[in-house]
């Protein structure tokens, strides 16, 4: 397959019949695209005032790179209309079908169904059109989120029942997806509200199935070193940590200002980050095993710690969102829920970092003071592509190469791979290293104190999650701490000042304490740590992933994972059906109770539901 895949986008205004929503349109698609374009894996050529001839030409010239083409502005069942002529239908279908690795048209035109038997005839694989005219708004919002899907690694088959599904959504239809295969005569079940078609030629199965290619090769630069030793890049975290947070100073210099030990500089990068983050740096610099010189391990735990941290700054700015949502009237695009229809592959190409800063603008411009102060400079110089973009961008090409299996690869290289991923990783702890003046608590359980005249307290049992380098238990056992009004009870909450439970971000569902969900897990026997953070959905659940090991090796264990409906393996032991926990009455009957683990799915819901509205 061709290296550099071309997408090509055509629109066409026409002065009499102007399309208010085609430049918006344009503009979407191209910012959907621009993240796999900016890494190097596709390139995207717009035409934003397309004529026949520019057309013609971009067709000559990326002849044999085109995978996609894209068409939207006025159209009927015989002709385009660009804005210098008009486009015969048979000429048009003549010019896509000479091109070699064609996958997809998509023809955003009043009334194009048409035109597809011609594509079909003229040797082109697959092809979305309109059984009607359409309204300008709704085209805009179908192929943004074809597009949306189809960025995030869903195939052509998939992406085209997403944006069926959100037509559904938002246009309140009950319409169905209409893809008809060669030969076969379309049936609409509404054209009215879901005009699209989506049109097959032979081999139906592989052209469902295609998606973009995303394969690519970022070619970075990083400070020379005479010789690369593990964990060297890793140090330099700390003087970062430092300039946030003085008290740090002392704990790793001495009074000659030297550094006192790198070990325990790598325990302070473990135990003032949050969590997430200190657990995969502790995988990271162990050394007990083969992750302790350059290996394939070494990278996958490299990615794994990118993905993790990524995932945590992801879910706070989400929180935040959710929180902002119900306060007040912020207009969402339908991607920002694209994490609530990921299945597992999705997952493992879901772009954190993207999505982070996407909400972060959103945020800002809805006058929304940021929870977390230092995502508004995280995010412009992600946006101006400093710095921090080229140690995204290089991570995210590490993660495709695991997820696309190319061991041999790896292997061969791994001596630079993990001096770079190294690097670039240490590059985005750096950008972060804020996190330290904040805390990740756990909250597992409030005792009401109301004795009599005296006002009511609070007993609130909190815990610092901060790893250890030998201890992968709470830092402190939770104990009680008295407030004179309650915060959200079993929840994983990020504070600005343990002391004010005003000052905190409610993070679940996205990130739970398992122990908040069970009985007596005040005691200290429950300070084994088991924080979850949400990964993908199964059907109508949700799927919760381990935070104690490599986002890679939790995928493979059951034990590592936590599903909705049960809990995960050890409640399926005693559950029955339905997720529902069974138990013995006084009557000596069964009965059954609600799995604790079914509010998150609630939660889930009430989500979807806020951010939709």
């Amino acid at each position: 397959m061709i290296e550099r895949p071309v997408i090509l986008l055509a629109f066409a205004n026409q002065q009499d019949a102007y399309l208010a929503n085609l430049k918006k349109e344009s503009d979407l698609i191209n910012e959907i695209l621009s993240v796999h374009h900016d890494k190097g894996a596709i390139e995207v050529y717009r035409e934003e005032s397309a004529g026949v001839d520019n057309i013609v030409k971009a067709i000559n010239r990326f002849k044999d790179r085109i995978v996609v083409f894209h068409y939207a502005g006025h159209a009927d069942g015989e002709r385009l209309y660009f804005e210098d002529s008009e486009g015969n239908a048979a000429g048009v279908a003549e010019l896509l079908g000479q091109l070699p690795n064609l996958r997809l048209v998509f023809l955003n035109g009043c009334s194009t169904m048409p035109q597809v038997q011609k594509m079909l005839d003229s040797g082109v694989k697959s092809v979305i059109a309109t059984a009607v005219p359409i309204n300008d708004e709704k085209a805009v919002v179908f192929a943004e989120n074809f597009y949306r899907a189809f960025s995030n690694k869903s195939d052509i088959d998939a992406a085209f029942n997403f944006a069926v599904a959100v037509m559904r959504t938002k246009f309140d239809g009950n319409f169905q997806a209409t893809i008809v295969q060669k030969g076969e005569q379309p049936n609409f079940s509404d054209t009215n509200q879901m005009p699209w078609g989506l049109y097959l030629n032979d081999n139906p199965a592989e052209i469902l199935d295609w998606s973009l290619p995303t394969n690519f090769s970022t070619k970075v630069t990083r400070p020379p070193e005479v010789k690369y030793e593990i964990n060297s890049f890793m140090v330099d975290i700390v003087d970062a940590m430092i300039e946030q947070d003085k008290n740090l100073e002392r704990l790793a210099y001495n009074e000659d200002d030297e550094l006192i030990d790198e070990r325990q500089a790598l325990s302070m990068v473990i135990e003032h980050f949050p969590w997430p983050i200190g657990v995969q740096v502790r995988l990271l610099v162990t050394k007990e095993s083969d992750v302790d010189s350059p290996s394939v391990e070494r990278i996958r735990q490299l990615v794994s710690t990118y993905i993790v941290s990524a995932q945590f700054l992801y879910y706070i700015v989400l929180s935040q969102l959710w929180d902002e949502k119900r306060n007040k009237s912020i207009e969402l695009r339908s991607y920002m829920l694209d994490l609530l229809s990921n299945n597992q592959n999705n997952f493992n190409y879901f772009d954190y970092m993207k999505h982070l800063t996407e909400i972060i603008k959103l945020l800002q411009n809805n006058d929304c003071e940021l929870f977390v102060a230092e995502y508004g400079p995280l995010a412009k110089e992600f946006e101006e592509k400093r710095e921090l973009f080229d140690a995204y961008l290089y991570l995210e090409s590490l993660r495709y190469k695991l997820n696309v299996g190319a061991l041999d690869s790896l292997e061969a290289d791994k001596y630079q791979l993990c001096a770079d991923g190294e690097y670039f990783l240490s590059t985005i702890l750096i950008k972060i290293s804020f996190l330290v003046n904040y805390d990740l608590l756990t909250i597992r359980d409030i005792h009401v104190i109301n004795y009599r005249n005296l006002e009511t307290s609070f007993n609130h049992f909190i815990g610092r999650l901060n790893a250890k380098v030998t201890d992968l238990a709470v830092t402190r056992s939770p104990r009680p701490r008295s407030f004179d009004q309650f915060v959200n009870n079993a929840s994983v909450v990020l504070a600005k000042d343990v002391n004010d439970p005003e000052a905190f971000l409610n993070l679940t569902p996205f990130i739970i304490d398992k122990n908040a969900f069970g009985q007596g897990m005040t005691e200290e026997r429950a300070t084994e740590q088991q924080l979850y953070m949400y990964a993908f959905r199964e059907g109508e659940e949700f799927k919760y992933l381990a935070t104690l090991h490599s986002i890679y090796r939790v995928q493979e264990r059951a034990s590592d994972q936590l599903l909705t409906n049960t809990g995960g393996e050890q409640d399926e032991k005693r559950a029955g059906r339905g997720g529902k926990r069974v138990k013995r009455g006084r009557s000596g009957q069964n009965e059954e109770q609600e799995s604790p683990f079914e509010i998150l799915k609630q939660q889930f819901i009430i989500f979807e539901k806020d951010l939709l509205k």
